[in-house]
């Protein structure tokens, strides 16, 4: 899999392409990722790279200028918001299928209600009710 990390300053770009492989050998999907150095003399990728634009609050957030270079050169790319760990589980979770992505999973749905609550008297419901409550706290 080849993958073009872009976004950030070139040492966190570094951490997260270093946490990436990591992550992705531990699951046997082996990675090349390439981190080019600035967006002048930005070579365009193989059309089955996968270009993940990185974005966070810090300051030396740089994503667009690279987003513009991007869409001035009509190739896709994916935005993955985040800071530290939470960047390389969404970095992962765009890059993987849902069933190969083990121990990331996503937060789960909560089931949507279909009843009368009046008349209800489902222990479960209530349970997941107020559990749901409690947690939006």
């Amino acid at each position: 899999m080849d993958i073009v990390l872009l976004g950030l300053s070139l040492p966190r770009l570094q951490h997260l392409a270093s946490a990436l492989t990591q992550a992705l050998g531990s699951v046997d999907q082996p990675a090349q990722i390439h981190i080019p150095k600035g967006t002048q003399g930005f070579a365009v990728p193989p059309a089955h790279a996968r270009i993940l634009l990185c974005a966070s609050p810090l300051p030396d957030d740089i994503h667009s200028s690279w987003r513009q270079l991007l869409m001035s050169k009509g190739l896709p790319f994916q935005v993955i918001h985040g800071s530290s760990e939470e960047l390389l589980r969404q970095c992962l979770h765009a890059l993987l299928p849902a069933e190969t992505a083990s121990g990331l999973s996503r937060q789960a749905l909560p089931v949507r209600w279909q009843g009368v609550c009046e008349t209800c008297s489902d222990p479960d419901c209530e349970l997941r009710l107020f559990s749901g409550l409690l947690q939006s706290r």
